[in-house]
């Protein structure tokens, strides 16, 4: 008898052991920086982006589609909890865009609003943080029934699981793989689709989840729309993680998904 429960005293240790090497293992691993994604080779040629750093958010710029690929940030309860700003409604051309950003004028009578790749909301902390979503390189091309409706509701439920989770990164973005009709003088893409990633890195309890939603008026509840971090790259030609792609850590995160843990 003494000799079962030796045996499962050191099980156990071992167990939890093993849990915690692996939850620290991938804790080293989860910062914005090894997240942001790579653009893979689709059809003849892999999207060229340019890297802007905002300082509150990094954004992979297509010069091609005038618009961001991806728009990459850490989102804290902390930030969520603070309202330090007032919405600006300033939009303005993002001068650190080497080949310079679409401008308002391209969005005037198309018929799409001005849609935030990282919602103003979630800057609301800081006024300059805000305000520096308000740059054209931050807007995509969004029928209004998506913006204001199932795309809304998402960023909602993100600032709420950042205030339960503690920490979250957030990858977001319209899914360039075509050639799209335009708007404006600068040619701006309207994207059929956006994404978006979202990545609990609060220990112990690290998980992912991603969206692609239509950019239309959706009914459907959000999780509908929701799928591991593996079927988001397919369907967007980025990789995320692109540094470690080959790790096992990495690996499982983002073939794994549980939507009742994100309920």
């Amino acid at each position: 008898m003494k000799c079962s429960k030796f045996v499962f005293f050191w099980t156990l240790i071992l167990l939890l052991s093993s849990g915690n090497v692996f939850s620290q293992g991938l804790k080293s691993l989860l910062n914005v920086e090894n997240a942001i994604p790579s653009c893979q080779v689709r059809g003849e040629k892999a999207l060229k982006i340019e890297v802007v750093d905002h300082k509150y958010y990094k954004l992979g710029y297509s010069q091609e589609h005038k618009q961001s690929a991806w728009v990459a940030y850490l989102l804290t309860k902390k930030m969520v909890s603070e309202n330090n700003s007032i919405r600006s409604d300033k939009f303005k051309v993002d001068d650190m865009v080497s080949t310079l950003s679409a401008s308002p004028k391209d969005y005037k009578n198309s018929g799409y609003d001005k849609g935030h790749i990282c919602p103003c909301a979630d800057m609301s902390f800081s006024q300059q943080a805000q305000d520096l979503t308000f740059l054209m390189s931050n807007m995509s091309p969004q029928l209004h029934s998506f913006n204001a409706g199932k795309w809304k509701q998402l960023e909602e439920k993100v600032r709420e699981w950042a205030e339960e989770n503690d920490s979250v990164i957030i990858i977001a973005g319209p899914i360039l793989d075509r050639k799209f009709k335009t708007i404006g003088a600068n040619k701006v893409s309207v994207p059929l689709k956006f994404y978006k990633i979202i990545i609990d890195i609060s220990y112990p309890t690290y998980k992912a989840i991603g969206f692609v939603m239509p950019n239309e008026k959706l009914n459907n509840d959000i999780y509908f729309y929701s799928m591991s971090l593996d079927e988001v790259e397919k369907l967007t030609g980025l990789n995320f993680f692109p540094k470690y792609e080959k790790n096992k850590l990495i690996e499982d995160l983002e073939k794994t998904i549980n939507i009742e843990e994100w309920k």
